[in-house]
């Protein structure tokens, strides 16, 4: 048993595993660096018109390329042949590009919807974010192209690098732009990677045989796709909306830029954490699909042991944060914010409930009901709606945590009973 469980790990190890999960782990301390550094000399005001116009771009930015990586991871690491791959990289390359175009139309728009009231700063932020769509998604495109292809450590290193760039750059550029510094970091950040990614894709010639490629995906494939990859955009939305809710319904009901900084401190831990779920479903989503592909029992086979995994390091996470809470505050920034403790407290049971929703979830999507995906997302933000709307205006920024809570739980036994059920049936 314990020979078996180190030959898997050597395995998982030779694939890339760890090399993900330090770039993760890098990204996640470089965060916590620039926030400390970052966060502490910026005013509160400015920070918080900074955390509106981030979630405010944040509702369309989700549909940045419009689900095509969703159609990659799914449709590439499925047993098809190279031709058919390559007309489906360059079907998702040239259709999520157009797709940024609307995206930074209604960030503009967003974006003078708020000068319009008022919000000049938080204007300001946003018309400064209009083209970070563009060079975002050909990061993204490039970095899901090289986990189809297995080259997990190429896309560990781009990852790395990318939250070294950002963390000088945030601190390097706010010294000098003071908030918009954090924005033309991010441009700086994402160029730096996607040169890296395109680099390793240029080497092999990848967008020479994806541009010259004969074969076309047929009027239907191409409505089953666009089909798939717009419903996995939607979903994305509608669950996003699960987390920006909380700051817009703080917003409109609070009026208090303090209270959104305050928030977002009290979420930034827990939020980081999340990089550990998602290590390991970047991972191994493409061997999930697999399996799933080889039939249901071997499909359900290998989620069992995956949800082993998910159990054991996710407890260790949660635990990890609700005896260290107090303490990382204090450490990472400073007592001004000491009264954020109790939502710290709060957020991190919704982290351990979202590991759950991350692999329930995924899990759905490889199994291809992603409409399922979908009416989920929309059942939860609804209630969450609904429960901010009572929450906030009696509990503050509390009622806004406990809501979140709640939303996520009750999603999270939705996608468990859908999943089990799925597996349970006879073909």
């Amino acid at each position: 048993m314990v020979k078996q469980f180190i030959d898997k790990i050597r395995t998982y190890s030779k694939e890339g595993l760890f090399h993900i999960f330090g770039s993760k782990m890098v990204a996640q301390v470089g965060g916590l660096i620039s926030s400390v550094v970052v966060i502490r000399h910026l005013e509160k005001v400015d920070y918080g018109s900074y955390v509106d116009a981030v979630n405010l771009f944040s509702y369309p930015a989700v549909f940045m390329g419009l689900g095509m990586t969703n159609v990659i991871i799914q449709y590439c690491s499925e047993k098809v042949t190279e031709e058919r791959r390559n007309a489906i990289y360059r079907h998702a390359l040239l259709g999520g590009n157009a797709a940024n175009i609307l995206v930074a139309l209604v960030t503009a728009a967003l974006a003078y919807w708020q000068y319009r009231n008022g919000e000049t700063q938080t204007a300001f932020y946003m018309l400064l974010m209009c083209g970070l769509p563009f060079i975002n998604y050909a990061d993204s495109y490039a970095q899901t192209v090289l986990r189809v292809k297995g080259k997990n450590q190429v896309f560990a290193n781009a990852n790395t690098i990318y939250s070294v760039v950002l963390l000088v750059g945030n601190i390097a550029l706010t010294k000098l732009f003071d908030v918009p510094g954090l924005v033309y970091s991010r441009y700086v950040a994402y160029f730096v990677a996607t040169v890296i990614c395109m680099r390793a894709l240029w080497q092999e010639k990848f967008f020479g045989k994806v541009m010259s490629t004969k074969e076309r995906l047929a009027p239907p494939e191409r409505r089953q796709i666009n089909n798939y990859a717009c419903i996995c955009a939607i979903t994305n939305f509608t669950s996003t909306v699960l987390t920006l809710l909380d700051v817009t319904c703080l917003d409109l009901v609070m009026h208090d830029p303090t209270v959104l900084a305050d928030y977002h401190v009290a979420a930034v831990i827990p939020n980081a954490c999340t990089f550990v779920p998602s290590c390991l479903m970047v991972f191994f989503y493409p061997k999930l699909v697999a399996a799933i592909s080889d039939g249901k029992e071997a499909g359900k086979k290998y989620l069992f042991q995956l949800a082993k995994v998910y159990a054991v390091v996710n407890g260790i996470v949660f635990l990890g944060i609700a005896i260290c809470a107090p303490v990382l505050i204090w450490i990472v920034y400073g007592e001004k914010y000491m009264n954020v403790i109790g939502l710290m407290q709060i957020l991190n049971v919704n982290y351990l409930a979202s590991c759950i929703r991350n692999l329930m979830g995924n899990t759905i999507a490889a199994i291809k009901k992603v409409k399922m995906n979908l009416l989920f997302a929309v059942v939860s933000g609804v209630l969450n709606i609904v429960l901010n709307v009572l929450l906030i205006p009696w509990l503050g920024a509390a009622g806004a945590a406990i809501a979140t809570v709640i939303v996520t739980l009750s999603v999270a036994a939705m996608d468990c009973t859908y999943v089990l059920r799925y597996f349970r049936k006879e073909n």
